[in-house]
């Protein structure tokens, strides 16, 4: 090919790219984005938006307004703005678009219903007001006649817009009810059919019951509940001026939750249920019903979830902590255990990696075993407790304890020691007793995340499973935690622990 061909074939690739980079990629973009910005119906930047006004022919009218940095319900009642859904009804005012242009001018507005519009949004900046009028919706039903301040442009748009748009009073006010955060309270008093709990936090994540008797309850359990409490949203608001609260059964309220912290204190009524006259509930017929309540000193009434307020728990027992040591495995730097006269023990490195200091060194062992035994003894839950008087005695059971666990933890030089004996004369003697149930009607402790049943590495599983004997029941047995917050407390625990950390044990000292 000729010299003067292949240049002319050059300079025709140059032109045709140089055509589609400006076409496609400048031209056409910006093109694009010009259509969309033509199509949309508001031309009003979201951030400088003070006031919504929405006049609807069914639901009145309701005002929204930014006085300061939050918005404001001002109409038909003044209170705090539901933050997300007014972000909601800005992004679909700012971002509305029109499906096409039905007129350009000379429009008979009274034929489409826009000489008396059913639903006018009001939107406003400092310098600037925009009216947008919506009439009636075309013979398909999918879309609406829609006019822009006194633009002569007929418009529709999709009726997805003016749902998204036409929101009451109550879409856009704030529904919180209890306006405190969980950490900042320090005391709850709960009373409900005629039984009453106070619940004192002590430290930072401690809690314990008061009254009707003072004990740990579990942590998780109350946070689980304030959380309840303090995230509640009223269903339906019933704003004054009220009619008797006799109506409401908050005149002698059924349950009352009293929120005690330094910054802020309330007290919470609850009422009868909504439209349940006999208040009387059968049992297995129908959900929780919605109840009514009211914040002391205030005159709105919520309708609150009733299954939310019903999963508040106040049954002391279900409150209480079983928990036999507190702990947190992570922190355990070194473990000492003594089970039928052999002694173990293994430390943490640097690296988080565990060895073992007895019966033998190893410096390479399984991490795993070691943690499955840390999460055992930090799941113990007691099935019963008694306490020793001063003068009475150990149970004979822990004179010479068969397991003794201590766990060192990171700077402390005194441990955590767990002591435990065998309750049933046939497990002293070598036979197991049969399985002790707890009191959920279980049989072994929580097993620890990220385990399976024995801890067997999923690749060793099928070789268990070949060579697997008939596993041990699990005997019945008595401990005592040194230091411990019920003073001469005495244990009865399920025994299923003790069997795992025994395997645990053996795998370790197995270990190559």
């Amino acid at each position: 090919m000729k010299l003067g061909k292949i240049l002319i074939y050059l300079l025709i690739l140059v032109v045709v790219a140089g055509w589609l980079y400006i076409v496609e990629i400048r031209y056409r973009p910006g093109q694009k984005e010009q259509e969309d910005r033509g199509k949309k119906i508001v031309h009003l930047e979201k951030d400088k938006i003070v006031q919504i006004g929405l006049d609807s022919r069914e639901r009145g009218k309701v005002e929204v307004q930014k006085p300061g940095d939050t918005w404001v319900l001002t109409a038909p009642v003044r209170t705090k703005a539901d933050k997300l859904a007014v972000d909601s009804l800005l992004a679909s005012i700012t971002d509305a678009t029109s499906e096409k242009v039905v007129l350009e001018k000379d429009v008979k507005w009274d034929d489409y219903g826009l000489d008396n519009p059913d639903f006018t949004v009001t939107v406003s900046t400092p310098d600037k007001k925009t009216d947008i009028f919506f009439g009636a919706s075309n013979p398909a039903k999918t879309s609406y006649y829609v006019r822009v301040d006194d633009d002569p442009r007929l418009l529709l748009c999709a009726d997805t817009l003016k749902i998204s748009l036409n929101k009451s009073a109550f879409d856009l006010r704030d529904k919180a009810v209890v306006n405190i955060a969980p950490e900042d309270l320090e005391k709850i008093v709960i009373s409900r059919k005629g039984k009453q709990i106070e619940l004192r936090r002590e430290g930072t994540d401690k809690w314990f019951l008061e009254t009707p008797r003072r004990f740990r309850v579990k942590s998780s359990v109350v946070n689980a509940d304030l959380r309840t409490i303090t995230n509640l949203k009223a269903k339906a608001i019933i704003d004054p001026p009220l009619k008797d609260i006799k109506e409401y059964g908050l005149e002698k309220p059924e349950e009352t939750i009293l929120l005690y912290g330094p910054k802020k204190e309330l007290t919470f009524l609850v009422g009868k249920p909504q439209g349940d006259k006999s208040q009387e509930k059968k049992p297995g017929s129908e959900p929780e019903p919605d109840r009514y309540a009211l914040i002391k000193g205030h005159d709105t009434v919520y309708v609150l979830d009733g299954r939310s307020l019903s999963s508040v728990r106040t049954d002391p027992e279900e409150l209480r902590d079983r928990s036999v040591l507190l702990f947190s495995p992570p922190d355990i730097e070194k473990v000492e255990i003594e089970l039928d006269g052999k002694q173990w023990a293994a430390a943490k490195g640097k690296d988080n990696k565990w060895t073992l200091e007895k019966p033998e060194k190893k410096e390479r062992i399984n991490n795993w075993a070691i943690s499955g035994i840390l999460w055992d003894v930090k799941d113990l839950q007691w099935q019963s407790m008694t306490v020793r008087k001063p003068n009475e005695p150990m149970p004979p059971e822990l004179e010479h304890p068969r397991l003794v666990v201590s766990l060192f933890k990171k700077g402390d030089e005194t441990p955590l020691i767990l002591k435990a004996g065998w309750k049933d004369e046939a497990a002293k003697a070598g036979t197991q007793p049969e399985k002790v149930e707890d009191q959920k009607g279980g049989s072994a402790a929580k097993q620890p995340l990220g385990t399976n049943k024995d801890r067997t590495p999923a690749k060793d599983q099928s070789k268990a499973k070949a060579e697997s004997k008939p596993e041990p029941q699990a005997p019945s047995v008595v401990a005592i935690a040194q230091p411990s917050e019920d003073e001469g407390a005495t244990y009865t625990l399920d025994g299923g622990f003790a069997i795992r950390i025994q395997q645990d044990l053996q795998r370790i000292t197995e270990e190559k």
